[in-house]
């Protein structure tokens, strides 16, 4: 039977564990649902210990957007029992994503950023998560992952400590006793969990298909994963995760931050757009990155274009390419070159709120492209072209958000201004305009709008009008964190 709890109504159990049950209740005061978890213990201090200090840890967290509010605490009235009152979740956990289907490499990028923002946030905080696995990331109601249980964490200065961890996605040094968690050891259950949603399964349950939990405890501190294992994986995404897996912990990602960035970086050469790294003095984006050339992308989105072998073709190609470079290079001088302000192309490139402006070209990349010439195809000489010709109009620089908890002031600014120059926006989900949003023009680069209720941030992206009604190829997109 459920505890009554103050100023809630009971609606239905949401799970059940060894040392506590969920309910979902409804506040009466705020009219909103709740998820209350209550302990089993009626008689054990320890219980009403450890439920303090979850309530605490999680106080001090809560106002990351990928972490699990809290709302309240306190001790049933009739038994006792000691309870929270948390943010609720309705769309279930990446446990049940997981059995259902495997997530994308889009997919995991994004959430392995969020997440990454989220543990830099703990960590800075010294608070250790110790049992990160896809059960306890919750999906909100605004469809956005939230780290949660911090029922057995710990502080960096009590991690030989070893209650409480899960043994798929727990890194050797826990399992053999020579650590209780630690900044690393979190970084390893987060690479595992990563792996395990591209992967179906728990990265050593998916090579190796151990029949007892003793025996897959053995796999991950003997055996090394293999490279290559996940069909349609790209190889720098698969480092990322085996180093974030390393048995030395030594050789893992130091701090949530660089495992962040690194997958950031994929995320740029992969073509994706780049998801906001969030956590306390934090930049969201890296100070410095290149952006793709264009090119199609094992995943339909526009990457880098890598450096190709010598080609083998015969003589005659080779001498017909170099023709028609110098036909593209004499239209460029005497017909595009002079009405370069009028230019416009439908070629798009991956684009993020920190970029140089893709004609701001150095003279060492000039040098690079012409040395490397003779080695690209025509096909390679065409995206070059293209994505010249679509840096007509600048992208909007310096795209930032900053909310009061009411409104979101997005301002941004125009690294080449022309007279009658005004912006587009729209608010975005995504990476794509949010349903029933149409795109407004502003003339001046600043624009408010409201911050909606329990959303966790706004997105907006911007381009560039000119009077001749030329734009950006790419609209900038940032976010602003609206959550309180």
């Amino acid at each position: 039977m459920a505890p009554t709890i103050p100023d809630c109504d009971f609606i239905r159990e949401l799970g059940s564990g060894s040392t506590a049950d969920v309910y979902l209740y409804r506040q009466h005061n705020l009219n909103r649902e709740v998820a209350v978890k209550v302990g089993k213990s009626r008689q054990d201090r320890s219980f009403d210990k450890a439920f303090e200090k979850e309530a605490k840890i999680m106080a001090q967290l809560s106002t990351h957007p990928y972490i699990v509010s809290i709302y309240g605490s306190g001790l049933t009235p009739q038994t006792s029992l000691p309870y929270l009152v948390l943010e609720y979740a309705p769309h279930g956990s990446y446990k049940e994503i997981m059995r259902s289907r495997r997530l994308t490499v889009a997919e995991v990028l994004d959430l392995g950023v969020k997440l990454t923002g989220a543990l830099q946030t703990a960590h800075r905080h010294g608070i250790i998560h110790r049992d990160i696995k896809p059960a306890n990331i919750l999906v909100t109601s605004a469809n956005q992952p939230a780290l949660s249980d911090f029922g057995i964490s710990t502080s960096i200065y009590e991690s030989k400590s070893r209650t409480g961890f899960s043994v798929p996605w727990a890194p050797p040094e826990v399992l053999t006793g020579k650590g209780g968690g630690t900044e690393t050891s979190d970084i390893y259950s987060l690479g595992a969990t990563l792996y395990g949603l591209l992967a179906g399964k728990s990265p050593f349950e998916y090579i190796f298909h151990p029949r007892t939990q003793n025996e897959l405890a053995q796999h991950i501190v003997s055996d090394e994963l293999p490279k290559n294992a996940i069909p349609n994986v790209p190889k720098e995404v698969e480092q990322i995760l085996l180093k974030a897996m390393n048995k030395d912990p030594d050789a893992r990602y130091l701090s949530a931050q660089k495992f962040g960035r690194a997958m950031q970086q994929a995320q740029e050469d992969c073509g994706f757009n780049m998801t906001p790294f969030v956590a306390e003095d934090c930049d969201q984006f890296p100070a410095r990155h290149t952006m793709p050339q264009s090119g199609q992308g094992r995943f339909g989105a526009k990457v880098a274009v890598p450096k190709r072998k010598r080609s083998k073709k015969p003589l005659v190609i080779a001498i017909a390419a170099l023709a028609a470079v110098a036909i593209v290079v004499a239209v460029f001088v005497f017909g595009v070159m002079p009405r370069m302000d009028t230019g416009k192309s439908n070629q798009r490139t991956q684009v993020n709120t920190m970029q140089t402006p893709q004609n701001d070209k150095t003279d060492s990349d000039n040098a690079k492209n012409k040395k490397n010439r003779n080695t690209q195809n025509n096909a390679q000489k065409d995206d070059v072209a293209n994505e010249d010709a679509g840096a007509a109009v600048p992208q909007a620089a310096n795209l930032v958000g900053t909310s009061d908890g009411q409104n979101v002031t997005f301002t941004w600014g125009n690294p080449a201004p022309k007279a009658g120059d005004t912006y587009a926006w729209a608010e975005v989900q995504d990476g794509a305009a949010a349903p029933g949003t149409q795109t407004t023009i502003v003339k001046e680069p600043k624009v408010t709008l409201n911050a909606e209720s329990g959303k966790p941030q706004t997105c907006i992206q911007v381009s560039i009008v000119r009077a001749d009604g030329h734009m950006s190829a790419t609209p900038t997109m940032a976010c602003a964190v609206t959550k309180q």
